[in-house]
């Protein structure tokens, strides 16, 4: 045990192995009750001593189990009372190390910082790791606006949060040996829309200095009559009437049976409608929205606009990120006709766009091209939007690709693959080794861990040993290729992008 003095008050945390762990620190009072929809208030400070050697609830979400997935994490305790940081530290003192700061990802509705041990950091790097909380589901990501203008923040309520919790952490983390003055923010899928919607969130800058930004989803919407009738929907599946007893019956239900409504609505004739992961107005989930307020604009437009005043940041994500998501495209095999149809719906030549992926996976059946076109029409699509808009107004920002590929069914280079690497977690997570497949590279974890603390350190991407990483320009498109060697290639799947960048 070890007991430090910060600006709130005493904290005892836990003396592990080459580093120090603080555990389930709140930095939000509990967002429960009257607070359920609202914005997070700050901690107050405490007297005695913060007990910080246990992990906090994570936020509550639903059981995915019966309709299948490829990545299952450890259950966790879960709790509407959330709001909770983990800080990894090699000592609490004033060295003012750079501090990582990671939002996890599990599509709004699932994950915690938990499973993100910053132990592999800490230990071979000098550096800070911090991780967090939000709240999920209708708590964090549903418009209740509509219902009382004064909640009209709902929507983004969990980016909400995670700015409260930079917050925390500018007026906080040198007491646990970090430097307020250098904070990186980094996170996947979710977590990865999350930083880029950071990136472009007005009131958020000057809470961090660097990014890396994991397989966004960030084609956002406005705030509509799509988010109208979703929650309405949501309303009525909770047995409320939306015209009559609407908030009260979101404000008074159970929050078990708030987090199931993320689970399909079985009752709605276009829950499984084959699609390809595009946001539309008339398919609002669980998603931060633009607000016109917290988030202003599009994200690439706001990036655009900023220029060379844009902080330096790091995007990519993995080649084949569809492969964890097949259902999405329905559960029936298409031909070549439906398969077409699906990438007209999605606003490109069917015929080329079947040709593009013949080219990138020769050999495809029609439903496999779809399945790969999601990691385009999901991930690649907008993260290459933002990457463009800095690069084309003077922001410095670097390109990166995991293409390594797990022979585990036909997952190849998966959605969150890239993850079991960089978290160290293939030594550690029984599910995790299986994930990524046999033979992992045993070097490419250190290797990522390397390039993103040098990142963080300095603002530029490197790692001894490692290739030399140019930054992301609109002409020869550099891209490091992250698998079991590590290479930097130019216009990488140049074909694809030009389908949907013509």
């Amino acid at each position: 045990m070890t007991t430090i003095d910060t600006p709130l008050g005493a904290v005892r945390g836990q003396a592990e192995d080459g580093y120090l762990a603080f555990r389930g620190l709140r930095y939000a009072q509990a967002p429960v009750g009257e607070m359920r929809y609202r914005p997070p208030v700050p901690v107050t400070p405490w007297s005695g001593v913060y007990d910080a050697t246990e992990f906090g609830p994570s936020a509550p979400q639903p059981d995915f189990t019966a309709f299948g997935s490829e990545l299952q994490l450890p259950v966790e305790p879960t709790d509407e009372d959330c709001l909770f940081v983990n800080v990894y530290t090699p000592a609490a003192d004033d060295a003012c190390r750079p501090v990582l700061f990671w939002i996890h990802g599990g599509g709004y509705v699932l994950g915690s910082g938990r499973v993100y041990d910053g132990a592999a950091f800490v230990r071979e790097h000098d550096v800070v790791v911090v991780t967090i909380n939000y709240r999920m589901g209708a708590p964090g990501f549903m418009h209740v606006g509509h219902l009382d203008p004064a909640l009209g923040a709902s929507v983004n309520n969990g980016i909400l949060d995670q700015i409260c919790a930079l917050e925390w952490n500018r007026d906080n983390i040198a007491a646990f040996g970090g430097d307020p003055n250098n904070v990186l923010i980094f996170g996947e899928s979710a977590g990865g829309t999350a930083t880029a919607m950071l990136l472009g969130c007005p009131r958020a800058e000057g809470l961090f200095h660097k990014a890396i930004v994991h397989s966004p989803h960030v084609d956002l919407i406005p705030v509509g009559q799509g988010h109208i009738e979703f929650t309405n929907q949501c309303i009525r599946r909770l047995g409320g009437d939306p015209d009559k007893n609407g908030l009260d019956t979101l404000q008074n239900a159970p929050i078990d049976a708030l987090a199931a409504l993320a689970l399909p609505d079985m009752s709605n004739p276009n829950a499984f409608k084959p699609s390809l992961g595009l946001r539309t107005a008339d398919n609002v989930s669980f998603s931060p929205a633009i607000d016109g307020d917290l988030i202003p604009a599009p994200i690439a437009e706001t990036v655009a606009a900023r220029g060379e005043a844009n902080v330096p940041f790091l995007g990519g994500g993995c080649r084949h990120e569809g492969t964890l998501f097949p259902t999405t495209v329905g559960f029936q095999e298409h031909d070549e006709a439906s398969a077409a149809a699906l990438f007209e719906a999605a606003g490109v030549n069917g015929q080329k766009a079947l040709a593009a992926y013949e080219r990138f996976a020769p050999g495809a059946t029609p439903t496999r091209k779809l399945v790969y076109a999601l990691a385009d029409t999901m991930f690649r699509n907008s993260m290459l939007r933002i990457l463009d808009a800095a690069a084309s107004t003077g922001a410095t920002c670097w390109n990166w690709m995991c293409t390594w590929e797990s022979d585990v069914k036909d997952l190849r280079a998966t959605h969150a693959i890239e993850l079991c690497f960089l978290w160290d977690w293939i030594d550690h997570l029984p599910a995790m080794q299986r994930f990524a497949g046999s033979g992992a590279p045993a070097d490419l974890g250190p290797a990522m861990r390397a390039y993103w603390v040098n990142f963080a350190r300095t603002g530029i991407p490197s790692a001894p040993g490692e290739p030399e990483w140019p930054a992301h320009n609109l002409d020869d498109r550099p891209v490091l290729l992250l698998d079991a060697e590590r290479r930097v290639t130019t216009k990488f799947d140049d074909e694809v992008r030009q389908l949907w960048f013509p």
